[in-house]
C-alpha cells in the first residue's frame, strides 16, 4: 500500500509551510491542541521533520486558542500521518502516547463522538436491488475526511469536524452506508476524525481509527508491557467513541509479526474485560498470507477480526512497487478463512483506486460475480471489497478530467457528487441496472492487462491524478471507465428496522442552513456528522407500472430525482424530483429498504413543497414482506401547512389497515394526471415514520460557556459550550430578547464549539441549545455570553 502520508507531504511542499505545520491536529471545532494534548498523540509528520522545525514552531502551536475555523489556510498544511511513529524517531511520540489522558484535557471532549452504532436490518434478497447477490459479502473503505475540492486551495480540513466552507468547497462522502467498515485512513491521528465516526454509526457501519507502521515499542514489550499499550490504546476508542483499530504493519520481521498479534490479542482481552463492545480489529500487512494476517494468540484463535489483502491479489501493478501480494485466486484464498476460524466474508481484497475508481469494474468482478451471476447456481462471493481512497480516487478523477489530463468518459459537467454517485451506482447512475461494460469499455480493461504464463497482470500509470511526475503510458488508471458499481458487488445495507425515524435528507453540507422551512443560517457550511440517513437507492428509478428491466443499458423519459441545495426544511438539502410527466414518464423512485413491523399507531409522514397539482399526482408506495413483487399505491392527501415558514405541506398517511405486516421497502410513485404531460416538481423535506406517542424532548440541563477567544485577525468571537445531557442539538445565536435566531452548528454529544459565534465588537448575546431528534424540536436552554 502506498504511503499514508504521501498525500500530506505534498499539500506541505504545495503551500509552502514549514513541516511541523504538519502535525498540527484541527479537531472538532478545536483548532491546534498544544502538544501536551491530543496533537501530541494524534497528528504527526515524521518526528525528524518535527525536530528540524524547532522548539519555536512548537511553541506557537501551543499558543494558538482553539476553535476550528480560527485556523488560516495559511497556518496548517493539513492533519499529519498517523502517529505513532516509524522506530528511530528524534521525538519520542511514544511517551506522549502512554502519558496521554483524555480526562484531563480540556480539548479531547470536543473531538469525542456520541452517535451510537445503529443496528441493521436483516437480509431480504426479495427487495434487493439485485436478488442474487449474496449479503454476507461486504464493503469497507479506507476514507480521508473533508478534501479541498479546487487543486490550488489549501487542503486544511481533514481533521476538522464542522466548518464555513472554503471556496471551492470540501468532499463530504454520502456512501457511507454501503460499508460495514469505515476507516479513517488520512487526516486526523490515531483516533477518526469524530465526524466520520458520528456518520458511520449512524449508517450501522464500524468505524476505525489507523495504527500505521506503529513504532516498535508499541508491541514489543520492551519499554512498558504490551498489555499496558493495549489498554491505552482500547481506552482512547473507548472514550472517543470508535469501534477499533485498522493494524498496518508492513516489512516486519517474522518476530515482530508475532509480536503485533500479540498487541492485537491484548487489546482484545482488554476490550473484553472493560465491555467495549464492539471492538473490531482489522489487519493489513502488505501481503495476502492469511497464516500472517489471521496470526493466532495465545489460545490459537487468529488475532484479527479481518483482514484486508494486499492489492497485489490481482496483479494490479501499483506506484513505488506498493503491492507486493503475488496474483491469486479469491475464492480459493478466501476459503482458506476456515482454517483459521474466520469464514471468506472476513476477508477483504483490496482495491487501490486514488489514481481512478474504474478499476473496480476491471477487478472487482474476481472477487464477487457481478449482480450475482446468472447461472441457476448463482455467482461467487470470494470475500469482501476494500475501496482504499476511494473518496481520493473520485476527486482525483474530477480534478484529472477538469485539467484535460484524463477520464475523457466523464461528462466535463459532473460535479465530484456525481463522480461518487456513478462508482456507487453504476456508469447509469441507477444502482439497480447492471451497468455491465460495453464491448469498447471492456477493451479498454483488456488493455491494461499483461499476461505472464498463466498469471494476469495490471499495468498502468497514474498521470492523470498526480503532477506528472510519474511516467505516463497508456491506459492511465484514470482513463479506465467507470462501468459496474459497488451495487453490483454488495447487497444494500439499511439501518430502519423501527419507528420512529426520520430523514431530512440532508447530505452534510449545504449553501445555508434551513430550520423547519426558514433561512436561519446564510453561510455555506459542511459537518459529515450530521448528515441524515440518506436513501438506500440513489437512484433506483423505473417504470411506475412493472418491474425493473435490470438489463437495461438506460431507462430514459424518466423523471429525474436527486439532492438539491438550493431549498430545505432542516438542514442543507431537501430531495427534488422533477421533470416532463406524462403517460411515457410515470416514475417510481425506490427509496428505503426498511423493515418494519406496522402496528396501529403507525404512520408515514411527508413533509413536501409543490402545487397542490403535484402531490395530487404523487403516490407513497410500501413494498411489503409478504408480497414483495407488487407495491400497495396509496395517494398523498392533501396535508396541513408544516411548521414553520416557506410554504410546505405535511401530508400524513396511517397504515393501521396493515396491523401485522411488515413494510420491507418504501417507495415513491408519480403518474401523470387527466390532462396529459406536464411539468412536475416536487420537494420533500422530511420523511418520517412514526409510531406511539413520543415523550417531548426536554432542554439540556447544565448549560454553560466553557471558553471564550477572541480572534486576534479578525475580531470574531469563538465560544466553548457545554452541558450535562446527551441527544442531538442545535446551537442558535440570538441577538436581542425576541430577535431572530441565527444558526451557529449541530451536534450530537454534550459540547459544541463555534468558532465564530458573535461579530468583532459583540457584548452581550443570548446562545440558544435546542433538543432535536427523529424530526421533532424539543425544549430549549438559554446562556447570555
Amino acid at each position: 500500500m502506498a504511503d499514508q502520508s504521501s498525500t500530506d507531504s505534498a499539500v506541505a511542499v504545495a503551500h509552502g509551510t514549514a513541516a511541523i505545520a504538519r502535525r498540527e491536529v484541527v479537531l472538532a471545532g478545536l483548532g491546534l491542541l498544544s502538544s501536551a494534548s491530543l496533537a501530541a498523540v494524534l497528528g504527526g509528520g515524521r518526528d525528524s521533520e518535527v525536530a528540524a522545525a524547532g522548539t519555536e514552531a512548537v511553541a506557537a502551536i501551543e499558543r494558538r486558542p482553539p476553535g476550528a475555523g480560527s485556523v488560516s489556510p495559511g497556518a496548517v498544511s493539513g492533519a499529519a500521518p498517523i502517529l505513532p511513529m516509524l522506530p528511530g524517531s528524534t521525538a519520542d511520540a511514544f511517551a506522549r502516547l502512554m502519558a496521554y489522558d483524555p480526562a484531563a484535557d480540556p480539548d479531547a471532549a470536543y473531538f469525542r463522538s456520541a452517535v451510537p452504532l445503529a443496528p441493521r436490518i436483516a437480509p431480504f434478497a426479495a427487495t434487493q436491488a439485485h436478488p442474487r447477490l449474496d449479503p454476507r459479502a461486504g464493503a469497507a473503505t479506507l476514507a480521508t475526511t473533508n478534501r479541498t475540492i479546487a487543486p490550488d486551495a489549501p487542503d486544511v480540513w481533514r481533521a476538522v469536524r464542522h466548518a464555513t466552507t472554503p471556496a471551492g468547497g470540501v468532499q463530504v462522502a454520502r456512501r457511507l452506508g454501503v460499508h460495514d467498515i469505515v476507516v479513517q485512513w488520512g487526516g486526523t491521528g490515531i483516533v477518526p476524525n469524530p465526524a466520520l465516526t458520528d456518520a458511520a454509526h449512524r449508517n450501522g457501519a464500524l468505524c476505525l481509527g489507523t495504527i500505521w507502521q506503529p513504532d516498535a515499542r508499541l508491541f514489543d514489550g520492551s519499554v512498558v508491557p504490551v498489555e499496558r499499550v493495549a489498554e491505552k490504546l482500547v481506552a482512547l476508542a473507548r472514550y472517543f467513541g470508535f469501534d477499533g483499530y485498522f493494524v498496518n504493519h508492513e516489512l516486519g520481521s517474522a518476530q515482530a509479526k508475532a509480536q503485533v498479534a500479540g498487541l492485537m490479542a491484548a487489546m482484545h482481552a482488554v476490550a473484553r474485560r472493560a465491555r467495549v463492545a464492539p471492538f473490531h480489529l482489522q489487519h493489513y500487512d502488505g501481503h495476502g498470507d492469511l497464516r500472517d494476517l489471521f496470526a493466532p494468540d495465545a489460545s490459537g484463535a487468529p488475532a484479527a477480526d479481518t483482514v484486508m489483502i494486499d492489492q497485489g491479489w490481482s496483479g494490479y501493478n501499483g506506484p513505488g512497487g506498493c503491492c507486493t501480494s503475488w496474483p491469486a485466486d479469491p475464492a480459493t484464498l478466501a476459503a482458506g478463512a476456515s482454517a483459521f476460524q474466520r469464514t471468506p466474508a472476513d476477508v477483504f481484497f483490496g482495491l487501490q483506486l486514488y489514481p481512478g475508481p474504474g478499476f473496480i469494474g476491471a477487478a472487482a468482478p474476481r472477487v464477487i460475480s457481478p449482480d450475482g451471476g446468472s447461472g441457476r447456481e448463482g455467482g461467487t462471493a470470494g470475500g469482501g471489497l476494500q475501496l482504499y481512497s476511494v473518496d481520493d480516487g473520485c476527486l482525483n478523477l474530477w480534478r484529472a478530467r477538469q485539467a484535460g489530463r484524463g477520464a475523457a468518459f466523464l461528462d466535463a459537467a459532473a460535479d465530484v457528487a456525481t463522480v461518487e454517485r456513478l462508482v456507487y451506482s453504476g456508469q447509469t447512475q441507477n444502482p439497480a441496472l447492471s451497468n455491465a461494460p460495453s464491448a469498447a469499455q471492456q477493451a479498454v480493461y483488456d488493455g491494461a492487462r499483461l499476461s505472464w504464463g498463466d498469471t494476469t497482470f495490471y499495468h498502468l500509470s497514474e498521470w492523470a491524478t498526480t503532477d506528472g511526475t510519474r511516467a505516463r503510458f497508456s491506459p492511465d488508471q484514470a482513463d479506465l471507465p467507470i462501468t459496474y458499481g459497488v451495487a453490483n458487488f454488495i447487497a444494500e445495507r439499511s439501518v430502519i428496522g423501527a419507528a420512529p425515524f426520520a430523514t431530512h435528507f440532508n447530505e452534510g453540507e449545504g449553501r445555508a442552513f434551513f430550520v423547519e422551512g426558514q433561512r436561519v443560517g446564510d453561510a455555506a457550511w459542511f459537518n459529515l456528522g450530521i448528515q441524515d440517513v440518506l436513501p438506500t437507492w440513489q437512484w433506483w428509478r423505473a417504470p411506475f407500472d412493472g418491474l425493473t428491466d435490470r438489463a437495461a443499458a438506460a431507462l430514459p423519459g424518466l423523471l429525474d430525482v436527486g439532492l438539491d441545495q438550493a431549498i430545505a426544511y432542516d438542514g442543507g438539502s431537501s430531495l427534488r424530483v422533477h421533470g416532463l410527466l406524462g403517460a411515457d414518464a410515470a416514475t417510481r423512485v425506490h427509496l428505503f429498504k426498511t423493515d418494519i413491523a406496522v402496528g396501529g399507531a403507525t404512520a408515514i409522514e411527508l413533509v413536501t413543497l409543490a402545487s397542490a397539482a403535484d402531490r395530487a399526482r404523487t403516490r407513497l408506495g410500501l413494498i411489503f414482506a409478504d408480497r414483495p413483487d407488487q407495491p400497495e399505491w396509496l395517494p398523498l392527501p392533501l396535508g396541513w401547512a408544516a411548521a414553520g415558514e416557506g410554504g410546505w405541506t405535511l401530508s400524513r398517511v396511517a397504515l393501521g389497515r396493515f396491523v401485522g405486516r411488515r413494510v420491507a421497502s418504501i417507495l415513491l410513485g408519480f403518474e401523470p394526471g387527466d390532462g396529459g404531460a406536464a411539468p412536475f416538481d416536487l420537494h420533500v423535506g422530511r420523511f418520517a415514520i412514526t409510531g406511539e406517542d413520543q415523550v417531548s424532548l426536554a432542554p439540556p440541563r447544565g448549560l454553560r460557556l466553557d471558553r471564550r477567544v477572541t480572534d486576534a485577525a479578525t475580531g470574531a468571537i469563538g465560544l466553548g459550550l457545554r452541558w450535562d445531557d446527551d441527544g442531538r442539538f442545535d446551537v442558535f445565536r440570538v441577538d436581542a430578547p425576541g430577535g431572530a435566531r441565527r444558526w451557529l452548528g449541530r451536534i450530537e454529544g454534550r459540547c459544541f464549539y463555534a468558532p465564530a459565534a458573535l461579530p468583532a465588537g459583540t457584548a452581550s448575546a443570548i446562545i440558544e441549545v435546542q433538543a432535536i431528534g427523529d424530526g421533532r424540536r424539543g425544549g430549549a436552554a438559554r446562556l447570555r455570553v
